[in-house]
């Protein structure tokens, strides 16, 4: 049985947390793609899927950021509440994914700065929030923490196809792992 990706576009449906904001570039984007999406509660992360009404939203979760600068605040003044997050994938054993856009890499998110009218303007403290970002990102991917996947999209117009990639890909792995239980003899 073939597990290709236009048989997964016509029978997926993204799931998107109902508390996810500032992603209509995302959702237009399926649109043009032909790619339904439903909004959902999620207990954790942003997205999530379902092919053929199978639910995977406990098993492949990406949760996204919109820039360094947000997964900076999330983790400076919302610490406990994402943590939270991030533990409870981890300890469902979810194949968990850290999506954050503006940035094409973890070296390219170590460098990351607050410009300097941003620091007098908005009264902030800190400038290198990349390096801060990056610490946190490596503490919190280590096998003993929650184990997860750090993704980056520099253009946000690829997130959509990004989030689409991430799940046809644990489809498939998990087409092929069932059609092999499912023909094995006993």
């Amino acid at each position: 049985m073939a597990y290709d990706k236009k048989t997964f576009l016509k029978r997926v449906t993204v799931l998107v947390d109902t508390r996810e904001q500032k992603n209509q570039h995302i959702l237009s984007a399926f649109d043009q793609l032909h790619v339904k999406y439903q909004d959902t509660k999620l207990d954790y992360g942003d997205y999530s899927f379902s092919v053929d009404g199978k639910d995977f939203s406990l098993s492949c979760v990406v949760e996204r950021k919109g820039s360094a600068d947000e997964f900076y605040s999330n983790i400076t003044q919302d610490r406990q509440r994402i943590e939270k997050e991030f533990y409870a994938a981890s300890s469902m054993g979810t194949d968990f994914t850290l999506l954050v856009e503006g940035c094409e890499s973890m070296e390219a998110l170590r460098g990351v700065e607050v410009p300097e009218w941003e620091l007098a303007h908005l009264h902030r403290k800190e400038k290198e929030i990349g390096k801060i970002c990056y610490s946190t990102i490596y503490s919190w991917m280590c096998g003993n923490r929650y184990q997860f996947h750090p993704v980056f999209i520099l253009d946000s117009r690829q997130t959509a196809l990004k989030l689409l990639e991430i799940f046809y890909w644990y489809w498939h792995n998990y087409k092929r792992l069932t059609a092999s239980r499912r023909n094995r003899k006993c």
